[in-house]
């Protein structure tokens, strides 16, 4: 049963329109306008804070154009966001950084970045950045980050031009103390008017650059993923590709919005129609009025209606439909139709969690988790923008303990939840509790948005 919210989960908040480079595959609506001088100030940022805070919001990644050109509000927004406990990231090249910035950044509170790496090899990484001498600047930000107490990801986005450079850039990553890569399919920028043919990447060969990753992860360690889905039909085989599954469409699912540096409101960041202005229009009515359309599965391809993971995959990325096909309804170009879909995801892939739930292991819950109360169900924050939906008697079963501090077994919550109970686990909701030790439990799960346990078909919980 679709799940509709009062708000997003999470925001993506432009802080400025301003960047230092002008990579060829830039989503970025507004950059063949010019890169624009329009940011936002520390008293607009105050404004939005109060917003989010009163609509519930999770998460807000702090992005742009790029957020270090406008140094003091990215300081100041990740304070004041910490402060109204909104979890906090930001999206930045690294080009800009110096080792005081990082030391007040991570001072501030901020844990995590998000910069950009299209390649290992130099020439390729500045003819996809579009200038000379970005390797070297972002390889520089990169170690000053690491060095300066905050966690690291990269994203490389996939083109004809670094398809053979996966392996090769997350060796270079690893090397460098970045925790996690995403492989991200590039969408069609809606400002061109030409295709760019380096965009347009067959499914063999973006099949050929997911094994490379998997390949990368097993020989380095690091963690794989992707910032846009890919279709689960196209993936076929789930349990291979489980770190490309569970992110869907954050849009089509109700758990994101994206604002930009004017305050205008998207429901994706690819995307150039808006829908108000969120210092004009209450950001709950535009999320529940304007944008409904981006929840209510009408932009679902007709194709994927019927398919058991159809709420997982969210029928694909609707922008990608609408570059290649002009329409959001319209079929991602990667779909194959639920046939392709060969190995179901596993929530757990042995026996190890169930036996030990059946055996009175007991769990606690962490005071990190967040919880909003919904109409007949809760959402749950297990960290940052990772929040899946809850079922009401067990969100407020979990917010009892995690208030009373006291451990639980399976018979405390019900034996007819064991199976949710094991998906808690897994996803790093729950902590294993051990003669008076809570034993931090190691994710088992695609991060970022992950899995949305109650949208998973009853195979993905079967041994």
């Amino acid at each position: 049963m679709k799940r509709f919210f009062s708000a997003p989960t999470a925001v993506n908040l432009e802080l400025t329109e301003i960047c230092n480079i002008t990579c060829r595959h830039c989503y970025n609506f507004w950059r063949e306008d010019g890169m624009g001088s329009i940011s936002l100030d520390e008293e607009k940022m105050d404004r939005l804070v109060e917003k989010f805070r009163e609509a519930g919001i999770f998460h807000v990644i702090l992005s742009g154009g790029e957020p270090f050109s406008k140094f003091e509000v990215l300081e100041h927004a990740i304070g004041e966001l910490l402060r109204n406990n909104i979890s906090v990231s930001c999206n930045s090249n690294l080009m800009l950084t110096t080792e005081d910035r990082i030391k007040r950044l991570a001072t501030a509170g901020l844990e995590h970045i998000l910069t950009s790496l299209p390649s290992g090899d130099p020439a390729t990484c500045d003819h996809i950045m579009n200038q000379v001498g970005t390797f070297e600047k972002v390889v520089k930000g990169i170690k000053e980050t690491v060095a300066g107490g905050i966690r690291v990801s990269a994203n490389m986005v996939l083109m004809r031009s670094n398809l053979g450079q996966v392996y090769q850039t997350a060796e270079l990553l690893s090397q460098l103390g970045v925790q996690k890569l995403f492989f991200t399919r590039s969408v069609p920028p809606v400002y061109q008017s030409e295709p760019d043919a380096d965009l347009d990447v067959g499914p063999e060969e973006m099949k050929g650059a997911l094994d490379a990753a998997l390949q990368a992860k097993a020989d380095f360690g690091i963690q794989v993923g992707s910032l846009v889905s890919y279709p689960l039909c196209f993936l076929g085989d789930l349990e291979k590709y489980a770190d490309f599954v569970g992110r869907g469409c954050p849009s089509q699912s109700g758990h994101r919005m994206s604002i930009n540096a004017t305050g205008d409101i998207h429901a994706c960041v690819h995307e150039d129609e808006g829908y108000g202005n969120i210092f004009e229009s209450p950001l709950a009515e535009v999320y529940q009025t304007r944008m409904r359309k981006w929840h209510d599965q009408r932009f679902y391809y007709e194709g994927c209606r019927g398919c058991e993971y159809i709420e997982v995959c969210e029928s694909g990325c609707s922008m990608m439909a609408l570059g290649h096909y002009g329409g959001h309804k319209e079929k991602d170009p990667l779909f194959v139709g639920p046939q392709g879909i060969t190995r179901h995801f596993k929530v757990a892939g042995n026996t190890e969690i169930l036996d030990a739930i059946e055996s009175g292991t007991r769990f606690s819950v962490p005071k990190r988790l967040r919880f909003r109360k919904e109409d007949g169900f809760y959402l749950l924050s297990i960290r940052w923008a990772n929040v899946i939906t809850i079922p009401t008697a067990i969100a407020e079963f979990l917010i009892s303990r995690q208030h009373s501090g006291e451990s639980f077994i399976l018979e405390d919550i019900g034996k007819e939840h064991r199976d949710f109970l094991a998906g808690l686990f897994f996803k790093d909701a729950l902590e294993s509790y051990d003669e008076g030790e809570t034993i931090q439990t190691q994710p088992k799960s695609p991060t970022g948005l992950g899995v949305n346990l109650e949208n998973l078909p009853g195979a993905s919980f079967s041994i």
